[in-house]
């Protein structure tokens, strides 16, 4: 997979109309949900049940575009799994903690809520980052199981490590999450995929379902993120100054770390798709654990749990703003337009003989 020539076209690819306004849906949704934060509270609380409902509906299109072949072959392609496993375990953790120092030593409970952003890497939305990039949707379900595993074992370590803590990691919260998030949608997502394909045929679900299921993404994406900033319009409007303060070490992380992930992918050989997908999964961080992590292991400290929650808050637009940049950067950097393929004819061939 890595190590394939990708699609390349003659000419740079122009992107579509939603695509170029992204941003625009980024800060329109953001406004929304603090407006309604702030005039309109109880409809935040009484949409929160619906936030896992948001999350399946932004991850089950990209299920629905997967091949189960081209899983085995991500499984068998070691090197981005090596990439991930070696930024995630061995430096995002210190290299939040190392702009904690910087930019927040003066605060200690704020600095205490980064290093818990940095311990555990996402393994729910960084699947729908991934498949808006245009990214190796296989290759993403791969690295999110490893993921998934990995941090059962790590984040208790390094939080003991950095921080001086000695925590319990709940097993039951990460498990539901690879549930909820990783195999309930792949499996109704393969399912609905084998019906379509088998009732309408590959053009009709091409050419039809899959710009349908595409919608519905970006709704569920900027409902969810409207109830979010409407839970949390309060935190933000109380504490306007905490913003910037988790702001300006969590940029820095995020685009530091994905365009230095990206980078590294394509030096090593990596198409678009793949360094794309790579880059995603070294970046985006486990904020439901880290919050879950907060208010029980530092129940005593309130703040760091404030500053957990105001992560996903930088975390989500910096995301999609890195998507559209991706996107924007696939030509200048690998002169392609894959739009996520990542394969040479022959691997397409074995796959649709599987």
């Amino acid at each position: 997979m890595s190590d394939t020539e990708a699609t390349s076209t003659t000419e740079q690819p122009s992107l579509s109309l939603v695509s170029k306004l992204l941003p625009v849906w980024i800060i329109l949704a953001m406004a929304i949900g603090l407006l309604l934060g702030k005039f309109w509270p109880q409809l935040g609380k009484a949409l929160e049940p619906g936030i896992p409902l948001g999350l399946f509906l932004m991850i089950y299109p990209a299920m629905t575009k997967l091949e189960l072949g081209e899983i085995r072959s991500a499984i068998r392609d070691w090197k981005p799994a090596a990439i991930v496993i070696f930024f995630n375990y061995a430096i995002n953790p210190f290299l939040l903690y190392f702009f904690g120092w910087i930019f927040l030593r003066d605060y200690p409970d704020l600095w205490t809520g980064l290093v818990l952003l940095g311990v555990a890497p996402c393994i729910a939305m960084v699947l729908v980052w991934t498949d808006l990039a245009r990214g190796n949707g296989p290759l993403g379900i791969v690295l999110m199981a490893w993921n998934s595993l990995i941090q059962m074992v790590t984040t208790p370590f390094f939080i003991w490590l950095i921080l001086g803590a000695r925590v319990s990691v709940d097993i039951g919260l990460v498990g539901q999450s690879v549930l909820l998030y990783l195999g309930l949608p792949l499996l109704v997502g393969a399912l609905s995929r084998r019906w379509m394909l088998r009732s309408k045929g590959l053009a009709w679900f091409e050419k039809k379902a899959l710009p349908v299921l595409d919608d519905l993404q970006l709704i569920a994406l900027m409902a969810t993120l409207i109830v979010m900033f409407a839970l949390q319009g309060d935190v933000i409007l109380q504490y306007p100054g905490l913003i910037l303060q988790m702001a300006t070490p969590l940029v820095l992380f995020f685009f530091v770390l994905f365009f230095g992930v990206f980078l590294v992918s394509r030096k090593v050989g990596f198409c678009y798709a793949d360094s794309a997908t790579t880059g995603f999964h070294c970046t985006g961080r486990n904020f439901e654990l880290a919050i879950a992590i907060a208010l029980t292991a530092f129940a005593a400290r309130p703040m760091v749990a404030v500053s957990t929650v105001i992560g996903p808050l930088i975390e989500v637009p910096l995301m999609l703003t890195i998507v559209y940049l991706a996107k924007k950067l696939e030509w200048r950097f690998f002169g392609t337009n894959t739009a996520g393929a990542c394969q040479t004819q022959a691997s397409r061939n074995q796959i649709d003989r599987v």
